[in-house]
């Protein structure tokens, strides 16, 4: 099972893939993160975690790239027994944003759905089916 975070500074949006479908799990405080990945993993058998990487288009801005990245070695730290996977998301939000607009979804559902994308996107570009 693949479970994929959207990592912000102060909130996460988490996906997770069941039997093939993806779904929008929570959102949940940064602070908050670990704790609540550990009952993720107590209740679902994840053995990977997609985490996205907020490259820009013009590599300028590499402050939150470098947190996330400091946040990915912690993340293998704690769950040694994980694969957590780093994954280019640059157009996440974007691409999910266009989604909300053509079917009159409320826009306060962005990061949920950024998430799910980042999981579909991954699908996608590793061939997993």
């Amino acid at each position: 099972m693949y479970l994929a975070i959207d990592l912000w500074d102060k909130r996460c949006w988490i996906a997770i893939e069941v039997e093939w479908i993806i779904l929008p799990k929570m959102i949940v405080d940064r602070y908050k993160l670990i704790s609540e990945l550990k009952k993720i993993f107590r209740e679902y058998n994840v053995d990977k975690i997609i985490v996205w990487l907020p490259y820009d288009l013009y590599w300028t801005d590499l402050k939150q790239l470098n947190k996330t990245k400091e946040y990915i070695k912690k993340l293998k730290l704690v769950f040694k027994n994980k694969e957590v996977i780093w994954f280019d998301e640059r157009y996440s939000s974007i691409v999910a944003k266009d989604l909300l607009i053509q079917d009159n979804i409320n826009s306060k559902y962005i990061d949920d759905l950024s998430a799910c994308y980042i999981l579909e996107s991954y699908f996608k570009t590793n061939k997993i089916s």
